[in-house]
């Protein structure tokens, strides 16, 4: 098992999640430093690599402990639509029956993550994703996946 330290480009790092437009928004890369486990006789050296964006999970809880867990309460969409060469994840959520939520920004060959709370008046969030003639989700869409919260 390698450990991961994940390093956000710095001006990504200083501005808030919360405060785009739409609610958070996943960087569409992450670059994550990697530090080998070395058996004996051999000298680590860690690697530095950048992965794409992939998608989101949403997870309802507090942030701290289900990202200790190994069960973490993930959201399924309430829907799935798709348009041309799109799909369309929506989730609903009525802030009364509800507890905390946060989006987990997840990337392409690595475990690393990103995290970010949503706000406690969302309503709503659409993940809108690029698939192949037949349906698919691209694993490189031309287009990162867009995440819209309201």
């Amino acid at each position: 098992m390698r450990p991961f330290l994940v390093i956000v480009p710095l001006l990504l790092a200083t501005a808030s999640p919360a405060l785009a437009a739409g609610g958070p928004q996943c960087p569409p890369t992450v670059s994550v430093t990697a530090q080998p486990e070395a058996p004996g006789g051999w000298a680590p050296y860690p690697g530095r690599d950048s992965h794409g964006f992939i998608g989101i999970t949403l997870i309802e809880g507090d942030r701290a402990q289900q990202m200790a867990s190994a069960a973490r309460t993930t959201l399924a969409p309430d829907s799935e639509t798709r348009h041309a060469r799109r799909l369309v994840q929506l989730w609903e959520f009525d802030a009364a029956q509800r507890g905390k939520l946060f989006v987990l920004c997840r990337y392409r060959g690595t475990e690393a993550t990103l995290a970010a709370d949503l706000p406690r008046q969302t309503r709503r969030c659409t993940l809108t994703l690029e698939t192949d003639i037949r349906g698919n989700v691209l694993d490189e869409p031309k287009t990162p996946p867009q995440l819209d919260c309201r």
